[in-house]
């Protein structure tokens, strides 16, 4: 386990009981203090000869689908309707999966964050719960093999925390062509690709039911959004030159969830969208995804059976796609059917 990074601390706004202000420290002073005692924030003097006393918790924490956990952030909170902020360490890195972190014995809850970029959000503006609400997990910054992970636990001396991502993950299993009984039968895909599109690019942890504020690729692939992800390979991927026979891609394709399931007016679904080109027409079949879950996979087998359509915010010709599908737990356990429009 690595220790928690020490903060150059700036000065921090403390009201007394008569509503002056004052400062809590020189600017830049470098202080050796409990976090708690210089992250939190109270709007009471603490009565002569009160302190908060320190208490460490040994932290237990377990990624879902062996997600590899890197740098952490710990936040603690007090008990009550503020639930004030009490406590705040970051760590650069994580040996093993346990963690231990340092509040004061009035901290009742942890919250913590796993691979999140420490310049993404103004931690030093938290001072309550309430804070996080707007926190958001951003698709450009997610890497498909560290996601962002969110977890949180009562505070104790002991506790353990699961750590689970607030990606969706839509696995093309496999997929393959079939055009017997066309006149083109015999015929290969060519230069075969496959993206998601209206795709959720923003998530809040502590709502990822809610809609969608924002989408990558509203109705049609925009390469260069795309190509500005910094995993572009999490909603664009190249499957084959040239396409017959059935082939089994290796990775998955990724973004945040979305309630829709197109049966909404103004809620547009999440696709998937295979792209080739057959006797040198480009042709796209889209694929209408169900809602899609936080922490949850789609698996997709595919078959193309005839000419797609020219465009891709179109839905698919009838008869053109042979589709079998599975909802599973995100490493891939066994969760339910689902079925496509």
């Amino acid at each position: 386990m690595s220790k928690g990074r020490i903060l150059k601390y700036t000065s921090l706004p403390v009201f007394t009981r008569f509503g002056r202000r004052r400062s809590a420290a020189k600017p830049g002073a470098l202080w050796h203090l409990p976090a708690f005692l210089l992250l939190a924030c109270t709007p009471q003097v603490l009565p002569e000869g009160s302190a908060p006393v320190a208490r460490k918790m040994q932290i237990y924490i377990n990624a879902v689908g062996n997600a590899s956990i890197q740098a952490v952030d710990l936040l603690f909170f007090q008990d009550g309707p503020l639930y004030r902020l009490d406590a705040y360490q970051h760590l650069d890195r994580v040996v093993g999966n346990r963690v231990t972190g340092t509040s004061s014995t009035s901290a009742q809850k942890v919250v913590i964050l796993s691979n999140y970029p420490a310049d993404a959000y103004p931690w030093r503006s938290v001072r309550s719960l309430e804070s996080l609400e707007d926190l958001p997990f951003r698709l450009a910054d997610e890497d498909p093999a560290a996601p962002m992970l969110y977890g949180e636990s009562a505070a104790r001396t002991m506790g353990q925390v699961t750590l689970r991502p607030m990606l969706a993950k839509i696995t093309l299993h496999s997929i393959g062509c079939d055009f017997s009984g066309r006149a083109y039968a015999g015929e290969r895909l060519q230069d075969v690709r496959a993206y998601l599109t209206y795709a959720s690019q923003e998530c809040r942890p502590f709502a990822p039911e809610d809609p969608p504020s924002s989408w990558l690729n509203a109705g049609r692939l925009d390469e260069a959004a795309t190509a500005a992800l910094n995993h572009p390979e999490a909603i664009l991927q190249t499957l084959s030159a040239s396409l017959g026979g059935r082939i089994y891609p290796s990775d998955g394709f990724y973004c945040y969830p979305n309630p829709s399931d197109g049966t909404t007016f103004g809620s547009p679904v999440t696709r998937l969208v295979i792209e080739g080109k057959l006797r040198g027409t480009t042709y796209y079949y889209p694929i209408d995804l169900p809602g899609l879950e936080a922490d949850v996979q789609y698996r997709l087998d595919v078959t193309l059976t005839r000419a797609g359509t020219t465009d891709p915010d179109t839905p698919a010709v009838a008869g053109s796609i042979r589709l079998e599908s599975q909802v599973l737990d995100w490493d891939g356990r066994e969760w339910e059917d689902i079925h496509y429009r």
